[in-house]
């Protein structure tokens, strides 16, 4: 399957808060054969959360999964922009709202909070696009949401790093497992030879691998480490190729008098 992260929020334009949300995810959705084709950072703001997910929509991902804005503040309004981008009309749910109430009651209970009982601020977190699903949050307080808009499935989590993994452990692996793909990533360290000094003969085999990627990254300086790495989704033999591709890189590396420090694992 194809996906789109959208990540959404102020501190992330601003370099307040590091995204580490959209790694996480790609590693987990990547690990099951799906391929991440873009992952979008935009800020809280009604007009530009449409705007981005009507433009992704038109691209037709099988998944567009969004990160951030959920919670009770003015600043976090995901769901009234995605009902926005979508045609739909924001509805209190019960189920989401029994669910906040019950998860801000425990805490009071527990003198986390000394608020008791619902606000407007914390009603608003129960009202969701027409049409959706809620998902439990069993970290903390707002729930996440499931909607269908024609063939896309739009995962919409929060922004707490936390709340996001139990959520996504909880609705969206399981899911991504039922549909698992293939992927294949191998590669090795080498050492004694530049990157520069590679790249020609990467590229004439990336050519004859089209569908293959084959990437360097200089680790230390200069020349003193490379990493290289050959991946590929869901192609038939991508085992094979990607073994003699990385047996060819190996070659060409002895013959450049470089040294293959270790393989990746």
């Amino acid at each position: 399957m194809n996906v789109e992260l959208l990540i959404i929020g102020n501190e992330i334009l601003i370099g307040k808060t590091k995204d580490t949300n959209s790694n996480w995810m790609a590693k987990r959705i990547t690990k099951y054969g799906h391929q991440i084709t873009r992952i979008t950072a935009i800020g809280d703001d009604l007009d530009s959360i449409s705007k981005a997910l009507r433009e992704i929509l038109e691209r037709k991902p099988d998944v567009i999964i969004t990160s951030g804005g959920l919670g009770p503040t003015f600043d976090d309004m995901t769901l009234k922009g995605v009902a926005m981008a979508l045609n739909r009309e924001l509805k209190l749910d019960k189920h989401a709202y029994q669910a906040i109430k019950k998860a801000y009651g425990a805490a009071f209970k527990r003198g986390i909070l000394k608020l008791e009982g619902m606000t407007p601020e914390r009603e608003k977190m129960a009202y969701l696009p027409e049409g959706s699903l809620p998902l439990p949050n069993t970290v903390g307080t707002a729930p996440a949401v499931k909607i269908i808009e024609e063939e896309t499935i739009i995962y919409c989590l929060q922004g707490v790093p936390a709340e996001l993994k139990a959520t996504f452990r909880n609705a969206i692996l399981p899911f991504l497992s039922k549909r698992k793909g293939k992927f294949i990533e191998k590669g090795f360290i080498l050492e004694g030879i530049g990157e520069s000094q590679l790249a020609p003969y990467v590229s004439k085999l990336e050519e004859h691998y089209p569908r293959l990627w084959i990437k360097t990254h200089p680790r230390i300086g200069l020349s003193v480490e490379v990493e290289l790495s050959v991946t590929c989704f869901n192609l038939e033999n991508g085992e094979k190729l990607v073994d003699e591709v990385i047996k060819s890189l190996k070659n060409t590396i002895i013959n450049l008098k470089g040294k293959i420090k270790k393989d990746k694992k």
